[in-house]
């Protein structure tokens, strides 16, 4: 009888016991393995069927402490692919560095870039181990998945780009504070690029090209045009006036929509060929399609990859459209004063087409920032998908960085 009264009041006590907390939150990932084990790590890919499989970035350091099995494992599979990938990339660097270097400045960053990384790949220890190690989970490998929004999953991997220590485990709000720290906008979009610490893998020839054209995008201001109708301009983003853009070169333009004979050659085709013959295989072409109704604006970014000669084939397309009725009545009223739009409202009357009406400027205004906003989106998604291609070029340009480490 004591013995039951002891057994319930230590029940009931346990009962009134406050519940331990919940673990803090964190921006890491986790999928737990068919032997109870779970991996923190960034998942960049899930397929489903009979061959699915869970692609995710694991820190080395972070698997060998708390995963050494299967870390081993990870480790063996990588190395397998490495050797054949840097002379691949030995091969492919140096050829961009010949076609580059002639026409290059004498600081150009990324000849620089390209003479530290073939002395890198001469390194066995910097290829063979890197931060970051690609890992690949068979369906049958796998019990559980926890996936977390974007944003956190930026800020795993601002995580790892600056070398936090143990940032699998930190609570979400002092990883924010330590990025905050390091100059870091925790609530961007922009998604880092992880290049500079993952090993290399064999890739086929235009993937190469494309991560080689976003990165001569990152560096070469002039490889972006905007087409509009049949005129192809440079796409001069920090808002010059339109008369820098040589307003007699502009007249011609638009005076060949006008002469049937001169326009039939596409002037991106040779826009293209000079791109090419300066050793470039990347170039931005921004489109602007405006119907003459003026019932919406559709703005579609292309990154062009150049393959072979001058054989140029689209690599990653964005495209947006907006109508002016979704902008507020007073849109466009900031524009009357920009020198771009005062410089086409002249553009237009020394055409000899007439003075324009204030009605159709008004509509022009609107017309100009439902453009403005269609143009502002699709720039930042094609410049997201830039910064997942390049190289990182821009990562600690002295060189010294330490083989696996951020």
């Amino acid at each position: 009888m004591i013995c039951g009264t002891l057994i319930l009041a230590g029940s009931l006590m346990a009962l009134q016991k406050p519940a331990n907390k919940a673990a803090p939150a964190t921006a890491t990932e986790r999928v737990t393995l068919r032997d109870g084990s779970v991996v923190l790590g960034l998942v960049t890919a899930v397929s489903t069927g009979p061959r699915g499989a869970v692609e995710l970035l694991v820190r080395r350091d972070w698997a060998e402490s708390h995963l050494k099995t299967w870390a081993g494992k990870w480790s063996r599979a990588i190395e397998a692919g490495s050797k054949l990938a840097a002379r691949q990339r030995r091969e492919r660097l140096g050829a961009w560095r010949g076609e580059r270097a002639a026409s290059a400045p004498a600081d150009d960053r990324i000849v620089a870039w390209i003479d530290q990384e073939l002395k890198r790949l001469d390194d066995p220890a910097f290829t063979a181990r890197t931060a970051l190690m690609p890992v690949h989970l068979s369906r049958s490998d796998v019990r559980g998945l926890f996936r977390q929004p974007p944003l956190n999953t930026r800020l795993l991997q601002l995580g790892w780009l600056c070398g936090l220590p143990e940032v699998e485990t930190m609570p979400l709000e002092d990883l924010k504070v330590a990025l905050e720290g390091r100059g870091f906008a925790v609530d961007g979009n922009q998604t880092p690029s992880l290049a500079g610490l993952l090993p290399l893998f064999p890739e086929p020839a235009l993937s190469w090209l494309g991560r080689r054209a976003a990165t001569e995008l990152a560096v070469d201001s002039d490889l972006r045009v905007i087409r509009y109708q049949n005129m192809v301009l440079p796409d001069l983003k920090t808002g010059q006036a339109l008369d820098r853009l040589n307003v007699s070169s502009a007249l011609a333009e638009v005076a060949k929509l006008f002469d049937p004979e001169q326009g039939k050659e596409d002037p991106l085709v040779s826009t293209l060929k000079k791109v090419g013959d300066r050793g470039r295989v990347g170039a931005l072409v921004t489109r602007l399609d405006i119907p003459a109704d003026m019932s919406q604006a559709t703005i579609e970014a292309t990154m062009w990859v150049r393959v072979g000669g001058d054989r140029w084939v689209p690599f990653v397309t964005r495209s947006v459209s907006v109508r002016p009725d979704e902008l507020p009545a007073e849109a466009g009223r900031n524009l009357v004063a920009d020198p771009q739009v005062q410089s086409a409202f002249s553009l237009v009357e020394a055409l000899g087409l007439g003075t324009i009406p204030p009605e159709f400027k008004q509509r022009s205004l609107k017309m100009g920032a439902t453009t403005e906003k269609a143009l502002g989106v699709a720039r930042a998604a094609i410049s997201q998908d830039l910064n997942t291609l390049m190289l990182p070029i821009f990562e600690n340009p002295s060189g010294d960085r330490q083989p696996g480490k951020p």
